[in-house]
């Protein structure tokens, strides 16, 4: 009896799909503190995952040049996912008390927006509101891929 061995066809790695959003900065923010100012991080939630940059003290205009890096569930339907940013205002550094953030705008975008790696450039995006009655100025600058 003679067994013959089979070899199978070698199977391809098992290969993750990311998403990484850069924060690079925020311009012509509206002060938030009662002081003109105010201490600005923005999170990001997508794909059921949230993630934060640092807080930049006392700054209308900051600069994280940060990336945030989200693992993607289905890339099947990565086009119709949606990526929240929320610029906030964090009130430790402030004058208020506890670990409250002030909202002060937010970008919402679809996977079907993002390019690939390689492709991507800097796009400034105009902060939107949550509400009608929301005071909200400025804008963020971001690269997603």
């Amino acid at each position: 009896m003679t067994t013959s061995s089979q070899q199978l066809p070698p199977q391809p790695p098992n290969t993750v799909r990311k998403v990484i959003v850069e924060v690079v900065d925020a311009c012509d923010l509206l002060p938030k503190d009662g002081q003109g100012s105010f201490s600005p991080f923005v999170i990001a939630d997508f794909d059921g995952q949230k993630k934060r940059t640092s807080t930049k003290y006392r700054d209308l205009n900051p600069v994280w040049n940060g990336a945030l890096e989200f693992t993607v569930s289905d890339p099947d339907n990565m086009d119709v996912k949606e990526l929240e940013i929320e610029v906030c205002n964090d009130k430790r550094f402030g004058n208020g008390s506890g670990h409250k953030k002030h909202f002060l705008g937010r970008v919402k975008l679809h996977g079907s927006q993002f390019t690939k790696q390689g492709l991507e450039g800097l796009v400034y995006f105009p902060l939107g509101k949550k509400s009608v009655f929301s005071w909200i100025r400025g804008e963020i600058g971001l690269r997603i891929y």
